[in-house]
């Protein structure tokens, strides 16, 4: 019996943005028996599998096939004429032998989901898990993003992630039919974050909608991005340079700097108790992922070392 994992909508990387309000899907492909191969049977074509089905279908019972011959293919639901260990006999035209293939036969099958804690997989974040027993062919899509559900708007914004408009979290999933019990597969290290947006971010851009916003002093104003966890990384800053009006640079420094294993939306706040310099007309930001801290000349003041 075999379930697979087609398509983990996170990818390659760890970690994985998400607008909440569009689907986020993984997909299962279900494969319960391989065919050995299909010949001419009494009434039907009879499959050849390796094993005994006899306890678990009768005669009458409804099974899928596909099984791809030379110029056809087995593809359907069909019922069982006869039964015998390692034979089925189906009421379909035999048309042509085969040599591969599957069977989906398991009884009340669905595969269930579960979106737990990226640290204890025993704790789901919903009240519930999601299911879907997908069609016939075995072809199955389970949506998470219902968990948005948990997520709403933050209206206040200061330095740091919004942790209201965020969720993350780790998938592990089940096959699920008569006389199973199986235990739930964990995709490791695969994080789904689930932001408070209609549209997929792109990770680490500025977000404000504007080309050049006005920043009126004395008032805060701030700049968000959307950045998923670097491991790579230690911090990120936003840096600002104060430019004239012939966009020289006059001044420059640090708005902030935060940890880069954080998730989901970051705000950067220009204080209303910022002060800039006379001759500034334009502010420019760049945002910047650092492998180690920045210097600090703060942290190497002279008292703190003895020399002789």
């Amino acid at each position: 019996m075999a379930l697979t994992l087609i398509t983990n909508p996170v990818g390659s990387g760890a970690v994985k943005l998400f607008a909440g309000f569009r689907p986020v899907e993984f997909v299962f492909k279900r494969e319960d028996l391989q065919i050995l191969g299909i010949e001419s049977g009494t009434g039907g074509a009879k499959i050849n599998h390796a094993g005994d089905l006899t306890s678990l279908l009768s005669e009458g019972d409804v099974i899928y096939i596909y099984s791809e011959g030379i110029g056809y293919t087995y593809n359907g639901s069909f019922a069982i004429l006869s039964i015998v260990a390692g034979e089925i006999t189906i009421d379909t035209s035999y048309v042509v032998d085969t040599a591969s293939g599957y069977i989906n036969y398991l009884k009340n099958y669905y595969v269930e989901l579960q979106c737990v804690h990226r640290t204890y997989s025993n704790y789901n974040l919903l009240p519930f898990s999601l299911t879907s027993d997908g069609d016939a062919a075995g072809n199955i899509t389970v949506d998470v993003s219902v968990v948005n559900d948990l997520n709403r708007q933050r209206e206040a914004i200061a330095d740091g992630h919004l942790i209201d408009s965020r969720q993350e979290f780790e998938v592990q999933y089940r096959q699920v039919y008569d006389g199973s019990s199986e235990g739930f597969t964990l995709i490791d290290n695969k994080l789904v974050v689930l932001i408070y947006a209609t549209d997929d971010p792109v990770n680490d851009e500025i977000l404000n909608y504007f080309d050049t916003p006005k920043i009126y002093l004395g008032y805060p104003a701030a700049l968000v991005i959307a950045h998923e966890e670097d491991p790579a990384s230690s911090t990120m800053q936003m840096i600002y340079r104060e430019l004239d009006a012939n966009q020289t640079e006059v001044a420059s420094g640090v708005l902030s700097e935060l940890d880069s294993d954080i998730n989901g939306f970051i705000s950067w706040l220009w204080a209303s108790s910022a002060s800039v310099n006379l001759a500034t007309k334009y502010i420019e930001f760049d945002f910047y992922l650092n492998v180690l801290s920045e210097y600090d000349s703060n942290d190497y003041e002279s008292t703190d070392y003895v020399t002789d």
